[in-house]
């Protein structure tokens, strides 16, 4: 069953006509269209429409043929609103905008049914050609890695890292970052989501490097937290412990395990060791097309793990004043266990 059947299934099985698809990511999935940020799909049991204005009409022939194009006007909507008045229930995703949900809220009022993750859940069980092309963006994080390490250097900022980063993504092949680069050194490490500054790095700094590009639309994502000039025994002790439970998480990765008993086994490893208070996120999550998909490695997600997922498995502690230590790895989910597709070394580097 290719992937637009699988999303007519659930047309039945939402008691609903037709499906009115607004996500960028979900319309590519669905229909290979990479083109206009206004473009929508409108999928019932037997119409594929494929919703966008002229300047792409081309751009819809060469990627999307199967599908029928609508053709709408910058000055007027009136021809796709009128084309789901045709339909008894239409079903639409939460992320809609608010300019087009009023648009549609106002022709059709009550044959409106709100859905959530409706596709992404299609989306979590990857393809095998889904699957080669991830490999392949990890395999780009991983030599970064290599390249990277011999550009830092003490005295250099954040901010210079980050950019040589995203250089680097670029020159083997990412079209662009899959999220903002995180290049955080000695107390800003502290900050999990932290932005790259103007600070030096220092002697004895711990410097967390969280990046990862698109290529091929899939999304990269690893982390690695490293040393300038030498660890001090606190730095040193506390970084074995958290690639202990990191690694933890990635050994109970299999299919049939529920996401969020890793996260429970993980954080019950750092509670052992005193450190759980300053883990302040989930364990992971899903990564395709956007970095940040279902499932949520999560106390929070009854999901349970299935063959051909990709996850991540990225712990960390983040104490104020001190500093921040994480690791994360992209792994795919197996039947009897998990395969590691970022490969870079974790030992404790000290550059």
């Amino acid at each position: 069953m290719n992937r637009l059947d699988k999303l007519k299934e659930q047309l039945n099985l939402l008691n609903i006509d037709a499906f009115l698809v607004t996500k960028a990511e979900n319309i590519f999935y669905l229909s290979n269209f990479t083109g206009g940020s206004d473009a929508k799909l409108l999928v019932s049991e037997i119409d594929n429409y494929i919703i966008t204005d002229s300047r792409y009409t081309e751009q819809v022939k060469l990627e999307s043929p199967e599908w029928e194009l609508i053709e709408t006007k910058p000055s007027s909507d009136s021809r796709w609103l009128e084309l789901l008045k045709k339909y008894k229930k239409i079903a639409f995703e939460t992320s809609i905008s608010y300019k087009d949900y009023k648009k549609i809220q106002e022709g059709l009022g009550d044959n409106l049914v709100a859905t959530d993750n409706v596709i992404e859940k299609l989306r979590m069980i990857k393809e095998p050609q889904e699957i080669k092309l991830l490999k392949e963006t990890a395999q780009i994080s991983t030599k970064v890695f290599a390249e990277i390490k011999n550009y830092i250097a003490e005295g250099l900022t954040e901010r210079e890292i980050a950019n040589q980063i995203v250089f680097l993504l670029k020159a083997n092949g990412c079209t662009k970052e899959a999220f903002d680069t995180i290049v955080v050194a000695g107390e800003n490490s502290a900050l999990p989501h932290g932005a790259p500054s103007n600070r030096q790095l220092a002697r004895g700094d711990m410097l967390t490097l969280d990046y990862g590009g698109f290529y091929r639309g899939y999304a990269g994502d690893m982390t690695r937290t490293v040393v300038i000039g030498e660890a001090n025994s606190k730095l040193k002790d506390y970084y074995a412990k958290l690639l202990e439970a990191q690694e933890l998480g990635v050994s109970l990765v299999k299919a049939g395990v529920m996401a969020k008993d890793i996260d429970k086994a993980v954080r019950n490893l750092l509670i052992n060791y005193d450190l759980a208070r300053y883990f302040v996120h989930s364990t992971g999550h899903g990564l395709g097309l956007e970095v940040h998909e279902i499932p949520s490695i999560s106390y929070k997600s009854d999901i349970i793990l299935q063959e051909n997922m990709v996850i991540t498995i990225e712990p960390g502690i983040y104490i104020k004043g001190w500093g921040g230590i994480r690791i994360e790895d992209t792994v795919i989910v197996k039947s009897d266990s998990c395969e590691v597709i970022t490969k870079a070394d974790k030992d404790l580097l000290i550059f």
